[in-house]
């Protein structure tokens, strides 16, 4: 490991022992712009020489430990799997990109507050709902495998990781507020409860009750002790957050039945290949229960690069296809 600042003995065990598996270094850096969730410069994902870790300048102590911990823990699960010669991760091309695109330009259709966008926006719609849904669901399960992870085997970084989960979810479920009347109602929902997901699991396995999506959310307390004749109601029916708790309560149950998993176990490189690959069937089940398994496929990790930088060309080709250009 090479840093410039002071770490706990915590982190630094932890981080001397995936250097020890992986028989690589972790440059750790800070910067003062990155964002909470820290950033992940891997060697598998990303072709880079160095396997790098960069933390905001405004986290300090077990906060910074912590955001370091659960970037590493990633690098793990990756390190092996590339090892194994199975490290994928979700990607798109023209072809999965139309198929998504056309079923979101058919859902702005079916709902009341987007039928009557104009073609234009409905255009620029598709494109952003897209990758948005990639961006969350790339990412959620394994924040959750790598929380799970550090709620077990790192006890030191427990209260910095519950101050962190409270704090950045009530930004995370928030992110679409400002448009959810521009947008279909079943997109801030899917994309909702997936951090409904997350943080109800986490909840659980933390123990840690105001980590709960029905305390921490206030559109989302209401629902807390309502039974479900009073929640189908048509007061309710017709709520964005009453229909993210019953989407985020299934996909809670999803990751309850993945995750049968003896989290205390040896350490060694089969332990960290399974938790690779509860993120791959979490993220299965969920496309699955979304209806999007054709809408990205699991890939090298250059397929993905190079599909990031045909961004503008993939979103032109497929929404020729939508539109039958």
């Amino acid at each position: 490991m090479t840093a410039s600042h002071n770490s706990s003995p915590a982190l630094d065990k932890l981080l001397r022992h995936i250097e020890g598996i992986l028989g690589c270094g972790i440059l750790i850096h800070r910067q003062t712009e990155a964002p909470a969730h820290g950033i992940l410069l891997d060697t598998y994902s990303y072709g880079t020489s160095t396997n790098v870790i960069v933390f905001s300048s405004s986290q300090l102590g077990l906060l910074k430990d912590f955001v370091i911990a659960q970037n590493s823990i990633r690098l793990l699960m990756r390190g092996i799997a590339h090892r194994r010669g199975s490290y994928r991760v979700l990607s798109y091309d023209p072809g999965t990109a139309g198929l998504g695109m056309n079923q979101i330009y058919l859902d702005t259709l079916k709902d009341e507050k987007t039928r009557n966008l104009p073609v234009s926006q409905k255009k620029k719609l598709m494109y952003y709902l897209y990758l948005l849904i990639h961006e969350s669901i790339s990412d959620i399960p394994w924040e959750i495998l790598s929380n799970v992870y550090i709620a077990q085997r790192c006890e030191v970084l427990q209260n910095a990781q519950t101050y962190f989960l409270v704090k950045e979810s009530m930004k995370d479920m928030h992110e679409l507020v400002a448009f959810k009347e521009m947008l279909p109602r079943r997109y801030f929902v899917l994309h909702n409860a997936m951090y409904y997901a997350r943080d109800m699991y986490l909840a659980d396995i933390t123990a840690e009750l105001k980590l709960n999506p029905l305390i921490n959310i206030p559109e989302l307390q209401k629902f807390k002790n309502l039974d479900v004749k009073e929640m189908m109601t048509q007061r309710w029916s017709q709520s964005h957050w009453y229909h993210t708790k019953i989407v985020g309560d299934a996909m809670t149950n999803i990751v309850r039945m993945v995750m049968m998993f003896d989290f205390s176990g040896t350490l060694d490189e089969n332990y960290y290949y399974r938790m690779y690959e509860f993120g791959q069937e979490i993220t299965n089940r969920w496309l699955m229960m979304m209806r999007m398994q054709d809408w990205y496929s699991w890939q090298p990790p250059k397929h993905l690069r190079d599909a990031e930088t045909r961004a503008g060309e993939i979103e032109r080709i497929a929404t020729e296809f939508v539109f039958g250009i």
